[in-house]
């Protein structure tokens, strides 16, 4: 009797039965198989997140650098008088024109004006930066495999030379895979194409500038599109000077 009793009391102590087991190890499954979901969507949504930061802080850049060209602009269109009573064109000097078209030098693939900034780097001894001529140009890409051209911004630091004028020292690729580029500008009741302060005596009252991005994939229309819209806060006179002695 009693050795009945101790195997009764060994068999209703012993491990888990079969349906147990198998009951545990499906919900364990169904909890890895839900916390892999989870993780597979957090990193693809994290993959998600860092291809949009690095294809937009190019375009980022880009837009800094413009703004900044075009808020410093400065422009002459003064002229002084000769000794003979002729005027004479400051306009050759280191300070030129405001100019989209009637353009003397422009350069290979050249769009938008010809205009001289003042935005240039600071040189640790004075808090402007230097005067500096800025051309921007749509070129062939560097990268064959990317639709669009790229967004080049040529910099000419020697302002001296006028015949022949000097060549830019720097270009540099602001932006790639770019389909068209229009500048308009703002006279204070409508925006123009086109614009000469030789000939309209003064600035455009803001600048701006539409970038159409091309398509990257095939079917798929066009790229993106930036708008960007920069004020002018200096106008520019066409005063005569007295004649030189």
């Amino acid at each position: 009797m009693a050795q009945h009793t101790l195997n009764a009391v060994a068999r209703s102590g012993g491990g888990f039965t079969l349906i147990e087991l198998l009951l545990a190890i499906g919900i364990m499954a169904t909890i890895l198989a839900a916390m892999s979901s989870v993780l597979y969507i957090a990193f693809r949504l994290n993959n998600g997140v860092s291809a949009s930061v690095e294809e937009s802080m190019p375009v980022e850049q880009a837009l800094n650098f413009i703004q900044r060209d075009l808020a410093n602009v400065i422009c002459t269109t003064n002229s002084m008088l000769g000794t003979n009573g002729t005027a004479v064109n400051t306009n050759t000097m280191l300070i030129g024109p405001f100019q989209s078209i009637n353009q003397t030098n422009p350069l290979p693939d050249q769009i938008g004006p010809d205009f001289y900034t003042s935005g240039g780097e600071p040189d640790g001894m004075v808090p402007w930066g230097d005067i500096e001529k800025i051309d921007y140009l749509l070129s062939l890409p560097t990268n064959r495999m990317m639709a669009g051209k790229d967004l080049v911004r040529a910099v000419t630091r020697n302002l001296l030379p006028v015949n022949p004028p000097a060549l830019p020292d720097q270009k540099r690729t602001l932006l790639s895979g770019v389909q068209s580029v229009i500048f308009t500008y703002y006279d204070g009741t409508s925006w123009d194409p086109q614009w000469d302060s030789t000939q309209q005596t003064n600035l455009p009252y803001a600048i701006k500038m539409d970038i159409q991005m091309a398509a990257q994939t095939r079917g798929s229309g066009l790229g993106p599109k930036y708008e960007l819209v920069i004020p002018l806060d200096v106008q520019v006179t066409t005063n005569t000077d007295s004649p030189l002695q």
